[in-house]
């Protein structure tokens, strides 16, 4: 077999949104897989090389990858929704349940019943693969809860390789409940979370389409410079003091020569190999990226300073002038970023998290609008400095039943503190024992 391997690279990278492919991302392991196809692999052979890509034995030895986690969970929950109890001891065991049709593996936009061994999660389903005992305890928990709540599935369906653009939403597993006909279920491990939305999607859900994290760096670039001079001086006092050896002075020139107290220029400095040795040596570390953000955020995390205070001080400042320039239109917009904080779409589904205690019923949104108006949704919003980044916090209830709870979504540096510009992750908190008294009404 001749492999043309640019081409094959090529084409992933323009298949994923990115342009550049994950590993750890299972989209991007099914797009390659489905490539691989393309250029007429055999299932044997993409299997083989998924596994040496991954290199998975066991579901927690690649740091970051969770597909095999995710996998696990969400069909072994199908699995005992369809009225099955294990074993569930090796990835061979889990299969028996495809091949005796307990549970059906589905993609595309139809939901279209596929073979799960004609999917690169095939590669998990072997003897020597051992999900994690804590992922098949949560997962038995969470599927008894949902036979309780609803009744035993039938024709159970596994809906992840659908991506979310079935018939089933953001379900996970979808089946045939009593009652309720055909509907997903949204499966989370522990406590679970919301929607995570990227700081640009978060700016439309409030209605604010032109508004993205390039607008907030050029329409508050006075703050975002502010912000780095502060972090900038705050890490070189930090190297000065750190730092030993006779090639201290040498070590502090390279470092002032390379200072840049304003965002574009910060973001974009290098350094060359043998300033980036001069500095390792003086700080007896091992750096090995040219980027000088990468190295100040290096020492941040090696030596820490009291970095948070100054940080929230300018993030205070931004936030203030958005809102100022932006506060109508955000709080129309509350209304549409709760509901996509839920997924909210086309279709109702369930949302089951926390070894099952927490059960809710999303309904769809022409559901949601029939039963919720706006009018009847009461929302307000803070912004505050949190821990290692900086709170959106959304306060949603009814006139009826008051403040139900809050959605936090945070600003903060995934990849290290002032790597780049801030990513948003999303958290939730109940000031009663469920969203029941906000979306009960919605449960037919």
């Amino acid at each position: 077999m001749k492999n043309n391997w640019k081409k094959i690279l090529n084409e992933l990278s323009y298949r994923v949104s990115s342009g550049i492919p994950d590993l750890t991302n299972e989209q991007h392991l099914m797009k390659l897989w489905d490539i691989l196809k393309e250029h007429n692999w055999s299932v044997d052979t993409r299997m083989e090389l998924l596994k040496n890509l991954t290199e998975k034995t066991t579901i927690n030895e690649v740091k970051g990858d969770t597909s095999s986690t995710t996998f696990f969970h969400e069909v072994i929950t199908g699995i005992v929704v369809a009225g099955k109890k294990g074993p569930f001891k090796t990835g061979e065991d889990v299969k028996k349940f495809f091949d005796n049709k307990t549970i059906t593996a589905v993609k595309g936009s139809g939901a279209t019943p596929t073979d799960v061994m004609k999917l690169p999660h095939s590669r998990f389903l072997t003897k020597d693969v051992i999900p994690n005992k804590s992922v098949v305890s949560d997962a038995i928990a969470l599927g008894n809860s949902i036979v309780k709540n609803l009744g035993r599935g039938k024709k159970v369906l596994w809906t992840g390789p659908t991506n979310d653009a079935s018939r089933f939403g953001a379900g996970d597993i979808g089946a045939n409940f009593s009652g309720y006909g055909e509907v997903g279920v949204s499966l989370k491990k522990g406590k679970g979370q919301l929607k995570n939305l990227t700081v640009n999607t978060f700016f439309q859900a409030l209605g604010l389409p032109n508004v993205n994290s390039k607008y907030f760096l050029d329409n508050y670039l006075e703050h975002w410079d502010a912000m780095c001079k502060d972090w900038v001086n705050l890490v070189e006092k930090t190297f000065n003091n750190k730092i030993k050896g006779d090639n201290k002075e040498e070590a502090k020139k390279i470092f002032s020569k390379h200072k840049k107290e304003t965002w574009d220029g910060f973001q974009k400095e290098t350094i060359t190999k043998d300033e980036l040795k001069v500095l390792n040596n003086a700080l007896d570390m091992e750096i090995n990226k040219t980027k000088f953000r990468d190295i100040c955020r290096k020492i941040y995390e090696d030596y820490g300073m009291e970095w948070n205070n100054l940080r929230d001080k300018h993030f205070d400042n931004i936030f203030k002038e958005f809102s100022n320039e932006y506060d109508d239109d955000i709080r129309r917009g509350l209304h549409n970023l709760f509901k996509r904080q839920l997924s909210i779409g086309n279709t109702s589904l369930f949302y089951a998290a926390k070894g099952g205690k927490t059960f809710w019923f999303i309904p769809s949104e022409k559901l949601y609008n029939q039963t919720l108006s706006e009018d009847e949704f009461i929302a307000d919003y803070e912004t505050r400095g949190s821990g290692s980044g900086y709170a959106f916090i959304l306060h949603v209830g009814t006139q009826e039943t008051g403040v139900v709870g809050s959605i936090t979504i945070m600003f903060r540096w995934k990849q290290g503190q002032m790597n780049g510009f801030p990513d948003t992750t999303s958290d939730y908190k109940l000031n009663k024992s469920d969203w029941s008294d906000l979306l009960g009404a919605f449960r037919r």
